[in-house]
């Protein structure tokens, strides 16, 4: 399921867009709209947002901790988004023990 992350300038509530990505999620297969399961949302930046993101030039959301680097590779940076589990919906504990791995392997594009 593709979606879309978005970097607003510091001190502007969220107002002032300045960066965006794409965000996609892996999903449960057993997941349905009676019985919704914990995704695992991968953003995705290229190397120089996330720079920008290190330095504070952007932030994304309310967390005052940004999103946890999963993996790289020459063009792109995918992480993990801050308190994507928050609601600590049913799953939650079968996605942190997957993520504890470091499953996301990430290969040099051209």
């Amino acid at each position: 399921m593709p979606g879309k992350w978005q970097g607003y300038v510091p001190g502007s509530q969220g107002n002032i867009s300045v960066e965006t990505g794409p965000i996609v999620s892996i999903r449960h297969p057993k997941w349905t709209t009676q019985h919704q399961r914990q995704d695992i949302p991968i953003m995705i930046f290229t190397i120089a947002q996330w720079n920008s993101l290190q330095k504070d030039e952007f932030h994304i959301g309310a967390a005052p901790i940004g999103p946890k680097e999963l993996g790289r590779n020459n063009k792109y940076v995918f992480a993990l988004p801050a308190r994507y589990n928050f609601a600590f919906p049913e799953g939650f504990e079968e996605v942190e023990k997957i993520l504890e791995n470091n499953p996301l392997q990430a290969h040099s594009v051209k």
